[in-house]
This record gives C-alpha cells, structure tokens and sequence, in this order.
C-alpha cells in the first residue's frame, strides 16, 4: 500500500521534527508495541490490539509516524470506527491530521492530543457532535463488594440493553435515537451477549446498571457504556458495578481504565468511588 500524501492546511516554518506518515509494516511491531504500551492508559486499546496480531502480521489500519530515528506516534483506525492518535512526542498537527484524513479510512469518533483533534476538524471541514476533553481513570487494586450481584448479560437483557445504548448515544454523544442503525445496534448488543463482553447487575430482563468491556489484554482492560436506567439511580450501583468487575478483571490485568468526559461530574463522581483515580486526559471528537 502506498503511503498517504501528506499535506498542509496552511504556509509557515514548523517547529515540529520531521515526520513520514506510512503504513504499519512488520518491521515496525516491536517498536510500535513499546510506544503504545508506555503511552500509558491511553495506548491501552492499540496495544491490545497490537499484541493480538499474530507473528509477522500487524493490523492493517496503523498508520506509524516516523522521525529520522524513531517512531514519534502511531494512528489506529480500529475496527468500531474509533480513530486512536497516539504520540511519543509532539508532531505538526495540521501535517499529520492531513495524512490520517488522506488515508481514507473511515472513522466516526477519535481519541488524541487536543492539537491534532483540532486540525483533524479544520483540515477535514468537519462538523462535529461532540469536541471536548476525555478524563482517564484507571484502578491496579480493587476488592469486589458483593461478587454475588455481578452477571454477565444474557438474551433476556438484549432489549434493555439496546435501550440503554441509545439513551446513553443520546445524553452523553448528542447522537438522536432515529440515527441510529436497529438492526447494526441489535446485531452488536448479540454479539457481546455471547462474548460475555456485558456486565450487568439486575434480574434478567430488567437490568438495573450495565457496562462493557471495550478491550482485554496485556497491556489491561478499557470499559465503556456505563448505564444505570433512571429509576435505579442514587443507589451507589454503577460504582458496585465498576468495582466488581474491576476486581473480576485485575485478577488477570494490572490495569482496568475507562475514560469519561471531563465536565460529567456525576460519572467521575461514581468512577471515584468506584476506587479509580484520574490516570490522564485526551480530546474526543465525534462526528456529524
């Protein structure tokens, strides 16, 4: 494959090292592996994800930016359409939001340095529904409350959780009900039922709070799609829920993370009690 064309939103002498924008070759895993895991909390999901690669392959939708003696950042275009920047040390941002939009490859939300965020809307004329700033938590040590309360989903639940999905797209990512593909959300919703990849607490068909597992590695876990329904709120169960299933989790992990938008005080509030302490920040771009 060829490498994508850089370009430049406007004139002037950058500051910035140099940098080649290519495509992950195998040559690159090692090293691409060591910045995504000392990319902290952040790099978590790519370096899961990198690591599941077998021997002499890599996924094919890492864009690797190179200096003139290492690799400064990688890009990760995974799978749910969620763009991952990750950066070593600062490049020109208008550069290389320039030649992750050259690519082509299709993204809906991305994770990154609020530099590049911002060049990625300006270069790629986007319109977005959410722009702001992601806050990471993360949690090494955590003791269960009552272990007996956690249950991975089952198909009772796939009707709740499919409504939870779309309350949660519509309060925390500004993203209508009717936008939303039925038949993809239902597809998706099956799909972690039967790879235990939702926990819930609740009786089956009527849980009360819910969340996924995002990614499971070496490098540790990432959950999302915290719900609790409304008229089981105020009773401490998603910290429970985050809790349980961090304590699940870390007995094979060294690390659980999620990440949360920084003005949500009532989830940061929950993630805090949880056990989880602020591990980091990034920007979140969703778009139109």
């Amino acid at each position: 494959m060829d490498s994508p064309q850089l370009r430049r939103c406007d004139g002037g002498v950058s500051t910035f090292p140099p940098f080649a924008a290519l495509p992950m070759q195998t040559s690159d895993a090692a090293e691409a592996r060591e910045l995504a895991t000392g990319a902290g909390v952040h790099g978590i999901y790519l370096a899961n994800a990198l690591h599941a690669e077998k021997p002499g392959r890599v996924p094919a939708e890492v864009v690797v930016v190179r200096g003139t003696e290492r690799l400064l950042g990688l890009a990760y275009f995974g799978p749910r359409g969620n763009l991952l920047v990750v950066e070593r040390e600062p490049v020109e941002p208008q550069k290389l939001a320039g030649a992750l939009l050259d690519t082509h490859w299709p993204w809906r939300i991305a994770l990154g340095p609020a530099a590049v965020a911002e060049q990625l809307v300006v270069c790629g004329g986007l319109r977005t529904l959410v722009d702001r700033e992601q806050i990471y938590y993360s949690i090494r040590d955590a003791v269960a409350p009552d272990p007996g309360v956690l249950r991975r989903a089952e198909r009772a639940d796939l009707k709740p959780l499919m409504e939870a999905s779309l309350r949660l797209n519509e309060s925390d990512l500004r993203v209508a009900p009717w936008r939303v593909d039925r038949d993809w959300l239902r597809r998706a919703t099956k799909q972690r039922i039967r790879e235990g990849t939702t926990f819930v607490i609740g009786p089956p068909g009527s849980p009360w709070t819910k969340l996924d597992l995002g990614s499971v590695g070496p490098s540790g876990a990432i959950l999302e799609g915290v719900f609790t329904w409304p008229q089981h709120r105020g009773r401490g169960l998603a910290a429970q829920l985050v809790a349980a299933v961090a304590a699940e989790l870390l007995r094979d992990v060294s690390v659980v993370c999620l990440h949360v938008a920084a003005d949500n005080a009532a989830a940061r509030r929950t993630y805090e009690k949880a056990g989880m302490q602020v591990a980091g920040s990034c920007r979140l771009l969703l778009r139109d």
